[in-house]
């Protein structure tokens, strides 16, 4: 049985592109980006920045009446997707892009790179300096990031991340790679390439990792806008190298992972064709296979494409509490951020 509920919603904003953790302490944090409610929706909004919830009940109530503002761009710098993590030492890490809209093109902006700060007081207050993650030489400059943080056994820390633009005059695809810090966030360096296109046939955008207790990591690509098939990239040696990326049976984006408690694999994705939601699907064996004929259909009622990009953790009843944002009907329609409960199936 599902069960849906808002966890934010403001008529005056734009609130979009989701990401859930549940602390050490029980409490459940959303941080989401928001803007202001334009006539014309953009995802170019120098207003957008990084705003975060909680509820102490396990999902029951949030404190919409006082988000807390994780980060903020400045003038004509917008914030987008922020995502979300707590390390072992309790530290909160979010991971962010920004970039810079043009005042003389509204519709328009240019790439300044991927971005974290940090939270020692469980995300009540935020580090105003946010560190560049930098990018490998001969990446594009618009690097962007979309899925959270994750930290491995041994500390060290690795961000996904994509290039948005190639380099100038090269013909391939965009890259999907990751960065890698081993002082908790505070200097970065490259790692690992996750997935590349030399002929430029395809697009790997919006990276999404989840560590296997094998040690295995498995990473979910999304495809670019011609086909939007997930892709999937394993790697054996904490994200240093990667097998050659493989189209799966799953249609959908973006992605996300989380590891069960059951030990399963939960891939979660927006659902942009008709019937527009959101959809799950549970990998057995570490993501060999997928189960896609038991596919989970969160929602599919959606009006059109402007919705999904869901985020997952259990909670200590073992029911699984997905967030992605939604849509009242029409073209701008209120967006805000949804949840739904399931049990695992």
């Amino acid at each position: 049985m599902l069960e849906h509920f808002i966890v934010y919603r403001n008529e005056g904003s734009y609130s979009a592109f989701p990401d859930i953790k549940r602390l050490a302490n029980g409490e459940l944090v959303v941080i989401f980006r928001e803007a202001l409610r334009r006539t014309r929706l953009t995802h170019l909004d120098s207003s957008s920045k990084a705003t975060l919830v909680r509820s102490r009940d396990g999902g029951q109530t949030w404190t919409a009446h006082a988000p807390i503002t994780v980060a903020e761009g400045g003038p004509d710098i917008g914030i987008q997707d922020p995502s979300i993590n707590q390390l072992r030492d309790g530290t909160l890490i979010s991971n962010f892009f920004k970039w810079q809209v043009y005042r003389d093109e509204p519709y328009g902006a240019e790439g300044l790179g991927a971005f974290v700060t940090t939270s020692t007081d469980n995300g009540y207050t935020w580090d105003p300096n946010h560190v560049n993650v930098g990018r490998p030489p001969g990446i594009g400059a618009w690097v962007s990031t979309t899925d959270a943080v994750l930290e491995l056994p041994s500390g060290e820390l690795l961000i996904p991340v994509y290039e948005n633009n190639s380099v100038e005059g090269e013909q391939g695809g965009h890259r999907a790679f990751l960065m890698q810090s081993t002082d908790k966030g505070k200097h970065w360096q490259p790692w690992g390439l996750i997935g590349y296109d030399p002929f430029g046939n395809h697009h790997f955008e919006e990276p999404t990792l989840a560590y296997l207790p094998s040690g295995k990591l498995v990473c979910i690509l999304r495809e670019d806008k011609r086909k939007e098939q997930a892709w999937q990239a394993d790697s054996w040696d904490g994200g240093k190298t990667w097998s050659i990326p493989r189209r799966l049976p799953v249609w959908g984006h973006p992605q996300h992972l989380l590891r069960l408690q059951s030990g399963r694999l939960l891939m979660t994705y927006g659902y942009r064709r008709p019937p527009y939601g959101v959809r799950a699907c549970i990998s057995a064996d570490e993501g060999v296979t997928w189960d896609l004929p038991h596919e989970l259909v969160l929602r599919s009622d959606g009006d059109n494409t402007d919705l999904g990009y869901p985020c997952s953790v259990q909670l200590e009843n073992g029911q699984i509490l997905t967030v992605y944002y939604f849509h009242e009907p029409g073209e701008n329609g209120v967006r805000f951020i949804v949840g739904t409960v399931y049990e695992e199936w």
